[in-house]
């Protein structure tokens, strides 16, 4: 018996990591695996109980949130408020050594705070920000860098797509995990921009100074400053409405999306063909996770069914180490893990079994939330799974290699381990905020 205790669970990895090997989609691996253990060791009606568990999860109300943000974000880039964005802040930032990275790291932070998403910062900014960046003569490293990093805050600065699942899963409030990664999101774009202007202090050949002839008035610089009243009127309207307790977080989603289609309205950008993109753009993606939300709950589920998450639960709480390090190795986890999978399908393989140990820890789950956000950034900055560097490469110029985007990275991973660090020592960064607005 032990023996076939161990078997169902030996193929369920076994497959998972064959399909990985394969280069197979992540959703038919996880659910093409989690099919054939149930047929052969628990029989067709686990599979009717995986689907029935699977539909309760697309009938939450909460997810209807996760469209309209990716809309919302679809909108944006096709709105024309980060050419506005970036065309103020080229004249505000541009005369200071580094200035254009510094600036395109300020506006992800601010797409990001309008998206929820990764690709919108990386995206927008690789095909305005990167090219200019390189024709003033700025290193590839300086230039590249602060898109990849700055995009990756999309997954963590509310409103997240992922903090929406993560909450949809241990069932923590969406509103408390978007005030928890306010913080910890700021703070990561103020190492980011600190890391430039200060290499570039040092190395001012690498970022260099906009040129005289093409700066302009003080005059005219404030009137490019009209390009910042769209955005900052989104954000405070969609997470404004939140902390202030007006709107749930699929209310706010509604507003959001509606306050882009304004945006690309006042823009002069909306168009049916523009509407069009945005819908297919909005499906295909919504598609996308949910098949991963479909593979990964009925790998889980057959997973939690074969025994599984009750053999690694006492193995884990049979550690004769604090609480403290359990943490650590939850994390050491997903730092391996976000090499090769994709964070929705890391939160529904890892949470049914992390959270009741990190509960009867006594451990927040807001804080461990934000945690495993953060980590995440760094798994979208690493290879070979790398979100952001795939996307950064199908928008660069053609003189920027593969090999020019992983060397960029690689002190703003180092930032980021700074940034996880912080969170993991002082859980108030977290936890501080979500507090002050909902309360204890």
């Amino acid at each position: 018996m032990e023996g076939m205790f161990w078997l169902p669970i030996a193929i369920l990895f076994a497959g998972l990591f064959f399909g990985l090997a394969l280069g197979l989609p992540m959703a038919f691996t996880l659910g093409g695996t989690a099919v054939i253990v149930a047929l052969i060791f628990l029989g067709p009606g686990t599979l009717a109980f995986t689907a029935l568990a699977t539909l309760s999860y697309m009938r939450s109300l909460i997810m209807i949130a996760m469209p309209l943000f990716i809309l919302m974000a679809v909108v944006l880039e096709r709105s024309g408020i980060a050419d506005s964005l970036y065309t103020a802040m080229l004249q505000w930032m541009g005369p200071l050594k580094g200035g254009l990275a510094i600036a395109t790291v300020f506006i992800c932070t601010m797409i990001a705070a309008m998206s929820g998403v990764s690709t919108a910062g990386v995206v927008t900014m690789g095909i305005i920000a990167l090219p200019i960046m390189l024709r003033l003569g700025y290193n590839k490293t300086i230039a590249i860098g602060p898109i990849l990093a700055g995009g990756a805050l999309g997954i963590l600065i509310p409103p997240s797509i992922s903090f929406i699942i993560y909450g949809m899963l241990t069932k923590t409030s969406i509103g408390r995990l978007f005030a928890g990664g306010l913080i910890p999101g700021l703070i990561l774009s103020f190492l980011y921009g600190s890391y430039i202007g200060i290499r570039c202090y040092l190395k001012p050949e690498l970022g260099p100074a906009l040129p005289k002839e093409e700066r302009v008035s003080f005059g005219q610089k404030i009137a490019l400053s009209r390009g910042l009243i769209l955005p900052i009127l989104l954000i405070v309207s969609v997470l404004g409405s939140i902390f202030a307790g007006i709107a749930s977080p699929t209310e706010a989603a509604a507003v959001g999306a509606f306050g882009a289609i304004v945006c690309a309205a006042i823009n002069r950008r909306l168009n049916w063909q523009m509407v069009k993109e945005a819908l297919y753009r909005t499906i295909t993606v919504s598609g996308m996770i949910m098949w991963i939300i479909f593979g990964a709950m009925s790998f889980a589920n057959i997973f939690v069914s074969t025994g599984g998450s009750n053999l690694i639960k006492e193995a884990i709480l049979g550690l004769e180490v604090t609480p403290f390090v359990i943490v650590l190795i939850m994390m050491l986890t997903y730092f391996i893990l976000g090499c090769v999978v994709d964070e929705v399908t890391m939160l529904f393989l890892t949470i049914p079994i992390y959270m009741p140990i990190l509960i009867s820890l006594g451990y927040d789950p807001v804080w461990f939330g934000v945690l495993f956000i953060v980590n995440m950034q760094v798994g979208y900055l690493t290879p070979p799974f790398g979100f952001t560097l795939f996307y950064m490469k199908g928008v660069a110029p053609p003189g920027v290699t593969m090999m020019d985007i992983y060397r960029s990275i690689l002190p703003f991973i180092g930032l980021q381990t700074i940034g996880l660090l912080l969170v993991l020592f002082f859980p108030q960064l977290a936890l501080w905020l979500p507090d002050v607005v909902f309360g204890l």
